[in-house]
């Protein structure tokens, strides 16, 4: 009997391996005629983070699915594809040699007016370094910026009572203890400005602001001076050198499950390798957006994002990265895992009045900072306000969103049933009045559940658009009176009556009486509790399958042409205070503290720490560094080098060469640039035929050594030209510079 039980189990295992067989030569077979050889294994799976239970997935499949469709809507299908196949982590880190940068990025930042105490000190890598510099040894600027730092977190502070202690603590420790020991060195003002406050109770957020002021003038002296002198000055010009060659490809992602789909391409989660930070990946289709002649609303997000993008506002799903592929144009914006308020209305119902109003001052804060930046959004509807998994709000999808800065628009875009009446009026100008009217269609929404233009329902967009333009909006009698004042304000078709629009924006609704009791600080540091928390574990959005993928037999014929490609040269975007956010809040402390041990490294190995700077002292040496020289007969070989250039010559040297090799200006007939294999290069042209090549480890210092050669030898040109008789005779003192080694010559160069 128990054999028998075995062999019943037995022959069940065989059926199961047996289906598992057939699943996998199903999968090798659909795989094999889609031209996808990589095997699927469960490694890959789980590399790409697939928000589903991986063992079951097959099973959720129904006969319509093909395989593609599975990949697609799981975004797997790039596992598929050796080329796109997700690498492993990469690592951020810092050249060994790059201790050495700091004479190419110090002339590169300084030329483009970024080595000034304002601009280091308000940069959050920089000012984390110019921090360290004052806490390793002087005691008075580090009292300074210890000082410094405590204004700043009070000020963000969001309660009067707490304010008030902390000022106390603050007084008693940098003011007053300084004042009994004599060496306050703050002027009389500022204290007096801090006592008054104080005595009456009164600890307003700019409480601090005079000993600000004061602090930022103290430090930018001579204490900055000694920190540009410094090694954290060098760390500096390091992270600029990382920030400022960052190179995007899809590589450098892991992409995850697709997350939205709109009319040019599809939004994925995805998370950047080299830091682990998690984003979104918005990609738009290059062969779509030239089909429905998209373009140029696809460049004028990127320029609406890069607008917006800085100042760190929290209310608006901001850019880091704008880069592209041979077939995509790829944003990479904050991630908003807690779906969309239209999805929510759907599967909550209509908000409440005081719901309602979370979401209300949350979105006027987004919008307040959009303004400020001179960009009307022209599209605000529940569908493009996101949440997040707190259930705090984002503005997302800028894609019609308009600089007003300059000139103001006239165009008659947006959705219909939240546009405004003087955008529905061809050929009239406006600006960010337009946003307002769209607040007050998209509020009635949520606590009606439809526009106020579009009744019963109606499809009818000329219907719908005749209403916005003659109808005056009934207010239902449930409404509260404050709320019926807020959209009657809003609503107003003349929009010199419109809440908003009277000089004063958003600050308008700010004191309206419907926000009665709401401290807009504390709105800022989102202190408020959100009325829906979305679902933790939850895809907040439709099913993959639902949101579909695009049918790739309508862009078949669309060929991309040169001058398509050209259109987006100048795409790539790097948001620097983002990117500095990212690499503080994940990598800084690890790749600085790897980047220590290795300059340690070489101190134990006896090779002082810029060794090759130390040559350049004394000397007209103009810039010193390594690059890249095209070596061997055949000129197939990089070679890296130390390069020094100087007024008549360039010099350079080997790790392991004691003689150092020159040429001159004079040998010099061009300096051009060039490109081998995709890589940005600079080419000389010798006299006698010959050629020779250099290439650059980053975008900075490529452009900073090709102008200073460029400029020394235009100079050496110039000089030689002007006393052609003087250069032809051999002088008394004058000395053939391609002849001796530099071994011989003495501290001057000669």
């Amino acid at each position: 009997m128990h054999l028998t039980r075995l062999t019943t189990h037995t022959t069940q295992l065989t059926t199961h391996t047996t289906r598992l067989t057939t699943r996998t030569m199903q999968l090798t077979i659909r795989t094999t005629q889609l031209s996808m050889f990589t095997p699927l294994t469960p490694a890959d799976i789980h590399q790409v983070e697939a928000p589903l239970n991986h063992s079951a997935w097959w099973l959720t499949l129904q006969p319509q699915h093909t395989f593609q469709q599975v990949l697609k809507s799981l975004n797997l299908q790039h596992i598929f594809s050796g080329h796109q196949r997700i690498k492993s982590s990469k690592r951020l880190h810092m050249k060994e040699y790059s201790i050495n940068i700091r004479s190419v990025m110090q002339r590169y930042l300084q030329e483009r007016n970024e080595i000034t105490f304002d601009k280091i000190f308000h940069q959050k890598i920089g000012f984390l370094l110019f921090k360290d510099f004052c806490l390793s040894g002087i005691n008075e600027a580090a009292l300074q910026v210890k000082f410094y730092e405590e204004i700043k977190e009070y000020e963000k502070l969001h309660n009067e009572e707490e304010r008030l202690c902390r000022s106390r603590q603050i007084y008693d420790a940098f003011i007053m203890k300084e004042l009994l020991s004599s060496s306050h060195q703050f002027s009389k003002e500022a204290v007096e400005h801090v006592q008054t406050h104080l005595s009456r109770r009164e600890a307003s957020e700019t409480l601090f602001q005079p000993y600000i002021e004061e602090i930022r003038e103290s430090l930018r002296g001579n204490i900055f001076q000694k920190f540009m002198e410094s090694d954290k000055f060098t760390r500096f010009c390091q992270w600029k050198n990382i920030e400022l060659n960052i190179h995007l490809t899809m590589n450098d992602f892991s992409v995850h499950r697709i997350i939205g789909r709109g009319g040019f391409g599809e939004v994925y989660g995805c998370r950047k390798a080299d830091t682990g930070k998690m984003y979104a990946m918005k990609c738009l289709d290059k062969k779509r957006l030239k089909m429905k002649q998209g373009e140029t609303l696809a460049l004028n997000e990127r320029i609406m994002l890069s607008l917006v993008s800085t100042g760190d506002c929290p209310f608006i799903v901001c850019m880091t990265y704008a880069f592209h592929t041979p077939d995509k144009l790829c944003f990479i914006l904050d991630l908003m895992n807690g779906g969309d308020l239209h999805y929510h209305l759907s599967q909550h119902g209509v908000f409440s009045e005081k719901e309602m109003r979370f979401y209300a001052m949350e979105i006027i804060l987004g919008l307040e900072h959009m303004h400020s930046c001179f960009v009307v959004y022209r599209d605000l509807k529940p569908a493009n306000i996101l949440l997040d998994e707190h259930g705090h709000v984002r503005i997302s999808d800028l894609g019609l969103a308009c600089d007003f800065s300059k000139k103001k628009p006239h165009a008659s875009v947006g959705t219909h049933g939240y546009m405004a009446p003087e955008v529905l009026q061809r050929g009239t100008s406006y600006d960010s009045s337009a946003d307002w009217f769209s607040l007050g269609c998209m509020l009635f929404k949520l606590v009606r559940g439809h526009s106020p233009f579009r009744q019963h329902k109606t499809k009818d967009k000329h219907e719908i658009d005749r209403m916005t333009l003659t109808v005056n909006v009934e207010l239902p009698d449930d409404f509260s009176p404050e709320l019926k004042s807020l959209l009657g304000g809003l609503l107003q078709r003349d929009v010199s009556q419109r809440l908003g629009c009277q000089g004063r924006g958003a600050q308008e609704l700010k004191e309206h009486g419907f926000f009665t009791g709401i401290e807009w600080q504390l709105a800022y540091l989102q202190k408020y509790p959100p009325p829906l928390i979305p679902p933790r574990g939850e895809v907040n959005a439709a099913d993959a399958f639902d949101i579909g993928s695009f049918d790739e037999e309508d862009t078949k014929g669309i060929k991309l042409l040169d001058c398509d490609q050209d259109l987006y040269r100048n795409f790539p975007l790097v948001i620097s205070e983002r990117w500095q956010r990212e690499v503080v809040e994940t990598v800084y402390d690890a790749v600085n503290a790897e980047t220590d041990k290795i300059e340690a490294r070489k101190r134990a190995r006896s090779k002082p720490l810029g060794q090759e700077e130390g040559y350049a002292l004394g000397k007209d040496c103009i810039m010193h560094g390594f690059m890249l020289k095209l070596s061997t007969p055949f000129l197939t070989q990089w070679q890296r080098r130390y390069f020094y250039l100087f007024p008549n010559r360039l010099e350079w040297r080997g790790d392991t060469e004691s003689r150092q090799s020159l040429l001159t200006m004079e040998q010099i007939l061009s300096v051009e640039e060039t490109q081998i294999k995709d890589k940005k290069c600079i080419l000389f042209r010798i006299k006698g035929g010959k050629q020779f090549v250099l290439q650059c480890e980053s975008e900075p210092e490529f452009a900073q050594w090709k102008k200073e050669l460029t400029q020394a030898f235009m100079e050496a040109q110039r000089l030689l030209r002007s006393a052609p008789k003087f250069l032809s005779r051999p002088q008394a003192g004058m000395l053939d510079l391609s002849k001796p080694p530099l071994c011989h010559r003495s501290s001057n160069g000669f």
